[in-house]
């Protein structure tokens, strides 16, 4: 049986130069637990550590889910960089398996091959979508690019606020979670245009839901 899903690769950037590997697998675990919870319900084999603490994957059943997904893993392992590459397309080994390791088919191929691309570019993400023109797939592949390379900048003090203003009513709630003044959230949220980050991120999941629907590209 052929079914069409969404795969997800992601190799650690500089994995070799990392001095605590023990460490980092544990913020792997952490990482990949988070982008399945993230997910939800478009889990079909949950995120997993695939080799040491090099590579991670997951599978989704629509493409929608990969946006909250890929936020919760870049979120939970700063600073320790993720280059990603993505695939919308057929699965024909085990395609409704629970584990990454028991699939494969194109769109496992095509995922690593955006995945190589993506380390031969020196970029953070590839993209590769099924009957989906490739100009579509490159501006879908190159705005998830500069989110990453735009939130690779913050410190990890600006990601939590970030962080945690996603879900807050309101910056006094985010201020009193972390013990500091309104002012000094504000002025965190507008160095590092949060505001633009979530329009950005919510668009972003809008597209690639589109992309899994029935409409005709």
């Amino acid at each position: 049986m052929t079914v069409r899903r969404c795969v997800v690769l992601g190799d650690v950037v500089d994995s070799r130069n990392l001095d605590d590997r023990e460490d980092v697998r544990e913020t792997l675990e952490a990482a990949v637990a988070a982008a399945t919870d993230a997910a939800g319900d478009a889990i079909v084999a949950p995120f997993a550590v695939l080799k040491g603490v090099d590579e991670v994957g997951g599978v989704l059943d629509e493409p929608g889910a990969v946006v909250p997904a890929l936020r919760a893993l870049v979120e939970h392992l700063h600073p320790i960089e993720l280059r990603v590459g993505l695939a919308w397309g057929a699965v024909d080994v085990a395609p409704d398996a629970d584990a990454v390791a028991a699939m494969d088919g194109p769109a496992f191929h095509r995922a690593d091959e955006c995945l190589q691309a993506a380390a031969a570019d020196d970029r953070y993400v590839r993209v590769s979508l099924a009957d989906v023109p490739d100009v579509f797939a490159a501006v879908l592949g190159d705005q998830l690019d500069l989110l990453s390379l735009w939130t690779s900048t913050w410190t990890p003090r600006q990601r939590s606020f970030v962080t945690a203003y996603r879900d807050a009513d309101t910056m006094t709630a985010v201020a009193d979670a972390f013990d500091v003044s309104v002012q000094m959230v504000s002025k965190t949220l507008d160095r590092t245009r949060a505001a633009t980050v979530y329009a950005v991120e919510d668009t972003l999941e809008a597209a690639f839901a589109a992309v899994g629907g029935d409409d005709t590209w």
